[in-house]
């Protein structure tokens, strides 16, 4: 009777992993699904560039290999796109979004029109760290970093939360900059263009990485002028050019300065919808690294001319909640000159 009741425990047990394996499976196979990727911008910049790249492999490395398709959902500086991905998507993998990282945090930094917790985005990677510069068109008088607190600028903007309508802000109010911003422009591709055109001399708070591979033909024909990094740890790109750091005008303003970069850590960082079952997080994570360690990839990654920095989701998962443990008062005052920049 013993040795019965052992053996309809044992198989008891086992029918119950074999079912919980299977729900596991039924949970993460992908078998005849669509997923989208969201990309916040229009087509050609940076994050859809990548997002396209990820599109293009991620599939092959999930169970049931599914078709990924792009959808482009530009506007309010990444917010439309975060909004839809926190509020509206499926929440089971079908949907993932590569969110702008001064995005992710602007709940936390006082935008009402966040409607989301960044830590409640299942992240899944990273494929880029940030590394922001200001620069502008080669024909113009702007030589140096310090021509931009001592001359005045013309400076091309995008949406209202976007890194290079707040960063020529922040400049201004933090380092004293001379900047006259024309915002409006639907993402850095026409503010290129306008660039080109002559009717703004630059852009500032742009990701170094993502406009190297946009606009590889301005690095090598030289076409624009490196001025600024918007970086805690300078590029090995951009040699002995300044940070943005180094001209703040108190240990505050400095703080600040380091609070707002922090938050942009990871400039490439894709996420699905809150509320996606670990399992299925798993799987997506488990795609993300075996495709960024598969030679397609990498030969595909050499031919788009972009830079792949692979960050785990497990450590932009800590990174969106080391963001949220500043202390207090170091994202008040972040909040009160984003703020500022937004009006």
């Amino acid at each position: 009777m013993i040795a019965t009741t052992a053996t309809l425990l044992l198989i008891t047990l086992g029918l119950a992993a074999l079912g919980t394996a299977s729900a596991a499976r039924a949970q993460t196979d992908f078998k005849g699904k669509q997923i989208t990727v969201a990309v916040p911008t229009t087509t050609g910049g940076a994050y859809d560039i990548y997002s396209r790249l990820v599109a293009r492999h991620l599939g092959q490395s999930l169970p049931g290999q599914p078709n990924l398709v792009v959808v482009n959902m530009p506007g309010a500086g990444g917010l439309i796109m975060a909004n839809w991905l926190a509020n509206a998507a499926p929440k089971d993998g079908t949907a993932m979004g590569i969110v702008p990282s001064p995005a992710a945090f602007e709940g936390l930094l006082g935008n009402s029109r966040a409607q989301y917790d960044a830590r409640a985005f299942r992240w899944l990677a990273s494929l880029s760290n940030y590394n922001g510069a200001a620069l502008v068109w080669h024909a113009t008088p702007l030589q140096t970093a310090r021509d931009l607190i001592s001359r005045e600028s013309i400076i091309g903007g995008g949406g209202t939360s976007s890194d290079v309508t707040l960063w020529p802000h922040l400049f201004n109010s933090l380092l004293g900059t001379r900047i006259k911003l024309v915002s409006g422009y639907v993402g850095t591709a026409n503010i290129a263009l306008a660039m080109e055109r002559g009717e703004v001399q630059g852009i500032v708070g742009l990701d170094w990485d993502g406009w190297k591979a946009s606009k590889p033909d301005w690095i090598r024909d030289r076409k624009s002028r490196v001025l600024m990094q918007i970086a805690l740890t300078r590029h090995p790109d951009l040699g002995e050019i300044p940070s943005v750091t180094d001209f703040a005008r108190s240990v505050d303003d400095r703080e600040v300065l380091e609070l707002i970069i922090s938050r942009q850590r990871y400039s490439r960082a894709f996420a699905t919808a809150p509320g996606t079952p670990d399992p299925t997080v798993n799987a997506l994570r488990d795609a993300f690294a075996k495709m960024t360690a598969s030679a397609a990839f990498a030969a595909d990654v050499q031919k788009s001319g972009v830079n792949i920095h692979f960050v785990p989701g497990q450590d932009v998962q800590s990174w969106a909640d080391s963001i949220y443990a500043y202390p207090r008062a170091a994202i008040e005052r972040a909040t009160a000159e984003l703020r500022k920049a937004n009006q």
